[in-house]
């Protein structure tokens, strides 16, 4: 499927889950708060330095950026830090093993990656909202009944403990943990080579009491 196809498809489901949340209610149970079919699930990574070589067809010239203590890093890498957040890298400096986007042009090296309110973020475990998300909170522990998330990532119970920017309401965002990146092509560049995952749709999610 190519990346035009993929956002057509994607926006078409969403439609789809737009209009069945507006014509349903959650359902109250001794468990918590189940959402059937109220949102989408999609992942995001720290992305690992050593993934982007240029033997790999990423742009691994090493540039500087304001923060990093005129230290340089592959291009590419600094993009992937710019939308994922964070990322690990090859040598530690004062310790520290990450780097982090800390907006308007700027990174600076980190400790690990946190989510919001400055929670160590768990592999498989955490997960992102948005801030408009109507229906769920920070903190919430969730259930994700989802075939696709049970087989490309083996978790079910999700902790929020981060916000993205560019998350939609209706979107569960997934932290897959460290690795490199799928491929340097396309929609590749922001999947990690571990998983085939990139949207989860067919989607049940108990907010536990």
């Amino acid at each position: 499927m190519t990346d035009k196809q993929l956002r057509a498809f994607r926006d078409m489901k969403v439609s789809e889950l737009k209009r069945h949340v507006s014509q349903t209610r959650p359902q109250q149970t001794s468990d918590g708060a189940v959402y059937p079919h109220f949102f989408f699930c999609t992942i995001y990574y720290t992305p690992k330095e050593s993934g982007f070589t240029a033997e790999r067809g990423f742009d691994s010239t090493p540039v500087e950026a304001p923060g990093l203590r005129s230290r340089k890093f592959p291009r590419d890498f600094l993009l992937a830090v710019k939308k994922e957040g964070f990322g690990r890298i090859n040598e530690p400096v004062d310790g520290r093993n990450y780097i982090r986007w800390i907006g308007d042009g700027r990174y600076a090296f980190a400790q690990a990656p946190v989510g919001r309110r400055g929670e160590v973020l768990i592999p498989r475990r955490s997960c992102a909202i948005s801030s408009r998300n109507q229906f769920l909170h920070q903190h919430a522990t969730l259930l994700i009944k989802s075939q696709t998330v049970r087989e490309e990532i083996g978790s079910e119970e999700w902790f929020i403990c981060d916000t993205g920017s560019g998350v939609h309401p209706l979107q569960i965002d997934l932290y897959w943990g460290e690795d490199e990146p799928r491929g340097a092509v396309g929609r590749q560049r922001a999947r990690p080579r571990g998983t085939w995952m990139e949207y989860a749709f067919e989607v049940d999610v108990i907010a536990k009491r």
